[in-house]
């Protein structure tokens, strides 16, 4: 039997964020989401979402915002004990200029933060089930991986499932704009997290731990069209567990003039976001959907 989840990343980012995803769970195709727990919006956003029918997804978050760890970390966080280091420069420094000390420095220092977010996100959703992502995708770093793999079985857990980034490739070409996914950041990016989404698959299935057959979102991440959701999913056809990812959430005026990460702003005021809503509440993509076995 074939699960589609129809995904939306970064659920109690913000408050509006949250209001956009209930709107798409709401009226749309929407069935799952990630939630953000180092945000001061949690539990206002945790409000929103209770007794709705909707797949929750721990959205682990060490790129932008404040760590929850009760310390002032010497690697991972700057002075007021917000995250700064991207995810190319937490590669660089782990795997090219970080002796021993410092890579066991950094690790720690992370597996501490993923671990009282997973215990933060169990206390606040009442559960020792879990599913389990990262905003900007840290997670599939190869040391990461093992991080998650090491709490699997320090803490009374149960990880439900763990999202791979293995997306097939396909043509999805409705318009000029579309030609920059495939010559672009987009086309590296996806290269990037296939190859090392093989590595995660080959510990998974190792470990018995369970992860989604397929995955649509990275080629056309941040203005994903119905289009590609239309030719991503011809490609998976033979696919038990599939994750479509969107971000449809965005920044209200307010917020917008409140929002300090300017860095991450752009993202979260983007057209792209009305867009992407746009096609989770269209009845094309509900059509297309129900057309397959939907849960």
């Amino acid at each position: 039997m074939q699960k589609i989840f129809i995904h939306a990343d970064d659920f109690g980012n913000s408050l509006h964020i949250s209001e956009c995803i209930c709107k798409c769970l709401d009226i749309g195709a929407l069935n799952s989401t990630s939630i953000i727990v180092n945000s001061d919006k949690l539990d206002e956003s945790l409000k929103l979402i209770k007794g709705r029918k909707i797949r929750k997804v721990l959205h682990l978050n060490i790129a932008e915002g404040k760590a929850i760890s009760n310390q002032n970390f010497q690697y991972l966080t700057d002075k007021n004990c917000h995250f700064f280091r991207s995810w190319q420069r937490v590669v660089f420094e782990y795997y090219c200029i970080s002796n021993k000390d410092k890579k066991e420095l950094i690790k720690k220092e992370i597996k501490k933060e993923f671990k009282n977010q997973i215990l933060l996100y169990c206390e606040k959703l009442q559960t020792k089930d879990i599913n389990i992502d990262s905003h900007q995708h840290y997670h599939v770093i190869p040391f990461m991986t093992d991080i998650l793999i090491e709490l699997k079985d320090e803490i009374n857990i149960n990880i439900l499932n763990i999202r791979v980034t293995k997306e097939r490739f396909f043509w999805a070409i409705g318009s000029f704009g579309d030609l920059k996914n495939y010559i672009g950041v987009n086309f590296l990016v996806h290269f990037l997290l296939n190859f090392l989404a093989n590595k995660m698959i080959k510990k998974f299935n190792k470990l018995g731990i369970k992860y989604n057959d397929a995955f649509i979102g990275v080629l056309f991440s941040g203005d994903i069209t119905f289009k590609a959701i239309q030719k991503g999913l011809e490609k998976v056809e033979d696919a038990d567990t599939i994750e479509i990812l969107l971000h449809p959430g965005y920044l209200s005026s307010q917020e917008k003039a409140q929002f300090k990460n300017d860095q991450f702003k752009r993202f979260y005021i983007s057209k792209n976001r009305n867009k992407e809503m746009s096609v989770l509440l269209s009845e094309e993509l509900k059509k297309l959907i129900d057309e397959r076995i939907f849960l």
